[in-house]
């Protein structure tokens, strides 16, 4: 039961199913995986799908709404997977670049910022490009 664009976990022993997405998901990724899960759901399995999640999009805010109406809320949770906001990366990109142009290496620069290593260099290279 798996797809490219995301992974499915069954945990019989909790009563829980976990879904991981590669990539930010659309609302019809999300639509067609709680298809498949809605046996589970229905059963009383937690779903809890991670990913690169906003939140804030108006679907899954509509989504939640209507989970609550029937009291079901607590049944599927979003996690999101961005350890920091678009908001937040976009600040460190623009203090990334200030340090690149000081002189500081990507070592360097990832220790100062506090972003992992691979992430400096994947922001670099973009930089470059």
């Amino acid at each position: 039961m798996a797809d490219v664009r995301y992974e499915i976990e069954v945990k019989p022993e909790s009563a829980l199913v976990e879904v991981r997405f590669a990539s930010s998901p659309s609302f019809s990724l999300i639509e067609q995986v709680l298809g498949q899960l809605k046996n589970y759901i229905s059963d009383g399995y937690q779903v809890k799908l991670f990913g690169y999640i906003n939140r804030e999009c108006n679907y899954l805010r509509a989504f939640m709404l209507a989970l609550s109406l029937f009291g079901k809320e607590d049944r599927i949770s979003f996690i999101n997977k961005a350890k920091f906001s678009k908001a937040e990366r976009k600040r460190s990109k623009i203090l990334m670049q200030e340090l690149r142009r000081k002189g500081y290496s990507a070592k360097q620069i990832s220790k100062e910022l506090g972003i992992p290593l691979k992430t400096t260099y994947r922001w670099l290279s973009k930089e470059a490009v």
